[in-house]
C-alpha cells in the first residue's frame, strides 16, 4: 500500500483517494499547533476505495518544527507526494493506536509492516528494527511537546508495535507521585494491574472522609491528560514528576455520583486536539452561560441522558471497527452483562409523544398499554436511526433513558437499579481496548448485594476490552473483592497523608477485620456498647439484664453481656 500527501493549506480537509490508489493511506494539512511545533497531519486509511479510518499522524521531520508547511514545500518543489519523504531523516506515530489493528486486519503483517516503514513509524522503529536514526530524533524534546503531547498517541508510541513482536498489550504497573494538600511532602501511590495469580484488574483506595481519595483522582486526571497541574508549564514550574513511567492507557472514564464532587466535566475548553481522550460521567454537566462562560449545573436526568447517548456509541463503534479482528462487540457485551442481572428481552429506547417518525421506521415501534412508543435498539434499527442525523434527539426521549422491555412491559426499576445499569452501558459505550475506568463511590446508590454485582459485571466489560479500573470507596463489600496489593488505605498521619496495604491478605476475607484495619472502628465505642453499659447499671447486674430480657437477645449481644459480667467480676 502506498502513503501519499495532497498538497494545500485546508486545514478542515479530509485527505481523498488519489486518482490511482484504491488502497492508500491519504494525509493532508493541518495547522494544529503543539507549544510552537506543528506535526499534524489529517489521515484516512482507505481500502478498495472505502474509507477504513480515520485519525490524525503526528509527522516529526528532523531539523524542522513545522512538517505541514515542509510537506507543502516539497510539493512545490516537485516531490510527487508520495512517501517516503525525499532526503529526510523523519518519524511519525498516529493518534490512536487503533490504526495498526486496522492495517494489519486488512492488509496482513507483512504489508502492514511495509506501510509502517514508509511513515517511519516511531515505536515499530525504536523497538522491533531499532533504528538509529529514529531513536536519536525521539530523543529530542520537540517529539515529546508535539507527538507524545496527547494520550492516545503516547499510547500508539509505547505499545502499537508490540502487534508486531507477539508482546503483551496490557496496561503496565504505575507509580503515581501525589503531592500532600498543605503539607510540602511527596505520597507514592503504586498501582498494581497485572498478576499471575490473583485477580488484579481493579484497585481500590479506601478509607475515611476527607484523606484525600478524590484528591487522588483529580490529580491522575490532571497529569494524564496533561491539563492544569498536569500541564508542561506547571510541571516545568513544579519540578515535580507525577508518574514513574507514564500510564500506557488509550481512554480515561471517570463516574462520579456524588453532587460534591468537581471533576473536569469534558475537554472542549483544553487545548487537546483529542477531545474523546477522556470521558466523565455523573450528575454535573457543562454549559455555556449567556456571557459565553464555561459553567457547571446539576440535572438529575443526566445519568440517564448519557446512556442513551452511549448506547448509540456502542452501536455505531460495532458498526465502524467491526472488522478488527480483535473487536469486541459492545452491544453483545451490554446484552449478555445486563440480561441475567435484569432478565429483559428486548433493550429500547422512548419516543417523544409527538415525534414524527420517517416510513422506515414506524414498523420498528413498539407501543405498551399506555401509549408510550419505543424502538428496539439492533444494529437494524440502530443504521436506520442514524439516517435520521440531527433530528435523531428530537424524535427520542433521551431523559427517560435506555428502558428494557418484557413483550410490551417495560421493566420497572428502581433508581438504585437505573443508575446501576446506566453505569454499565456508559462504560461499554465509551470504553476502548485498555481504557481505565475510575468510579468515585460507586456505592452512593447501590446496596451491598448490587455493590457486589457491580464489581462482577464491571470485570467482564474490562476482560472483554483488557482494561483495568480504579474504585474510591468505603464499602467493606468492594474491599473484599480485592487483593491486598490491589488495595490502597488512606490515612491521615502526622506527616500528611499515609497510603499502605492491609497486612493480611483482603480478596474473599473478613470484612469485619478490614473494617476494623481500614477504618479503625475496633477503636471507636460502638452505640450498642453504650447502651449495655447503661442497661447493666439500670438492671443492676449482668445476670439480672440477662434474665430481663430473655429470648429477646440474639448469640452475639448475649456473649457481649457476659463479657461485661466477667469484666466487672459479677
Amino acid at each position: 500500500m502506498k502513503v501519499f500527501f495532497h498538497a494545500g493549506d485546508n486545514w478542515s480537509r479530509t485527505p481523498p483517494l488519489t486518482k490511482t490508489e484504491k488502497t492508500v493511506l491519504s494525509l493532508s494539512y493541518n495547522n494544529w499547533d503543539d507549544y510552537s511545533v506543528r506535526t499534524t497531519l489529517n489521515a484516512v486509511f482507505y481500502y478498495d476505495g472505502e474509507r477504513i479510518f480515520e485519525f490524525n499522524l503526528k509527522l516529526l521531520i528532523e531539523s524542522d518544527t513545522d512538517s505541514p508547511v515542509k510537506l507543502n514545500a516539497l510539493r512545490k518543489a516537485g516531490w510527487d507526494g508520495y512517501f517516503p519523504i525525499p532526503d529526510a531523516n523523519y518519524v511519525s506515530v498516529p493518534s490512536d493506536i487503533e490504526f495498526y489493528d486496522a492495517l494489519i486486519t486488512k492488509l496482513g503483517v507483512q504489508d502492514a509492516q511495509n506501510v509502517l516503514i514508509l511513515i517511519r513509524d516511531a515505536g515499530y522503529l525504536v523497538n522491533v528494527t531499532h533504528d538509529e536514526a529514529a531513536k536519536k530524533l525521539t530523543e529530542q524534546e520537540n517529539f515529546t511537546t508535539s507527538p507524545l503531547r496527547e494520550a492516545g498517541a503516547r499510547k500508539s508510541f509505547q505499545d502499537g508495535w508490540k502487534a508486531f513482536s507477539g508482546n503483551s498489550q496490557s496496561i503496565k504497573d504505575f507509580t503515581l507521585n501525589l503531592p500532600s494538600r498543605g503539607v510540602d511532602s511527596v505520597t507514592s501511590v503504586r498501582f498494581r494491574f497485572n498478576s499471575d495469580t490473583l485477580p488484579y484488574d481493579i484497585n481500590v483506595l479506601i478509607g475515611p472522609n476527607g484523606v484525600g481519595k478524590s484528591h487522588t483522582l483529580k490529580n491522575l486526571v490532571a497529569y494524564w491528560l496533561g491539563m492544569d497541574a498536569g500541564s508542561q508549564t506547571q510541571l516545568h514550574k513544579s519540578k515535580h514528576q507525577p508518574f514513574d513511567t507514564h500510564p500506557n492507557i488509550s481512554r480515561l472514564i471517570l463516574m462520579s455520583y456524588s453532587p460534591f464532587e468537581d471533576f473536569v466535566l469534558d475537554l472542549s475548553d483544553s487545548k487537546l486536539k483529542d477531545k474523546t481522550a477522556y470521558r466523565y460521567f455523573g450528575f454535573r454537566r457543562g454549559r455555556l452561560s449567556a456571557q459565553g462562560k464555561r459553567q457547571s449545573s446539576i440535572s438529575r436526568n443526566q445519568p440517564a441522558s448519557d446512556s442513551v447517548e452511549s448506547m448509540f456509541k456502542a452501536l455505531a463503534d460495532d458498526d465502524a471497527f467491526g472488522f478488527l479482528s480483535t473487536w469486541t462487540s459492545k452491544f453483545s457485551t451490554i446484552i449478555d452483562v445486563l440480561q441475567p442481572a435484569l432478565g429483559f428481552e428486548k433493550l429500547a429506547v422512548e419516543l417523544n409523544s409527538k415525534a414524527e417518525l420517517p416510513l422506515s421506521l414506524k414498523s420498528y415501534v413498539i407501543e405498551d398499554n399506555d401509549g408510550n412508543q419505543y424502538i428496539q435498539l439492533t444494529p437494524v434499527t440502530h443504521l436506520k436511526l442514524l439516517k435520521l442525523k440531527d433530528d435523531l434527539f428530537s424524535i427520542v426521549n433521551s431523559k427517560a433513558g435506555v428502558v428494557f422491555l418484557n413483550d410490551t412491559d417495560k421493566l420497572d426499576l428502581s433508581s438504585g437499579q437505573r443508575l446501576f445499569v446506566y453505569m454499565v452501558i456508559n462504560i461499554v459505550g465509551q470504553i476502548k481496548a485498555e481504557s481505565l475506568i475510575i468510579v468515585d463511590e460507586p456505592e452512593l446508590f447501590l446496596h451491598p448485594t448490587f455493590e457486589v454485582e457491580f464489581i462482577a459485571l464491571l470485570k467482564k466489560v474490562l476482560a472483554a476490552f483488557s482494561s483495568k479500573a480504579i474504585l474510591a470507596t468505603h464499602s467493606l463489600a468492594i474491599a473484599r473483592e480485592v487483593p491486598a496489593n490491589c488495595m490502597h488505605v488512606y490515612r491521615q498521619g502526622q506527616h500528611g497523608l499515609e497510603v499502605d496495604h492491609p497486612p493480611f491478605e483482603t480478596f474473599g476475607g473478613n470484612m469485619q477485620r478490614i473494617s476494623s484495619y481500614v477504618f479503625g472502628d475496633s477503636k471507636v465505642t460502638k452505640p450498642f456498647a453504650q447502651w449495655i453499659e447503661g442497661a447493666i447499671q439500670q438492671a443492676g447486674s449482668p445476670k439480672d439484664l440477662l434474665d430481663k430480657l430473655k429470648d429477646e437477645l440474639n448469640e452475639e449481644m448475649t456473649i457481649k453481656i457476659l463479657n461485661a459480667s466477667v469484666s466487672d467480676g459479677r
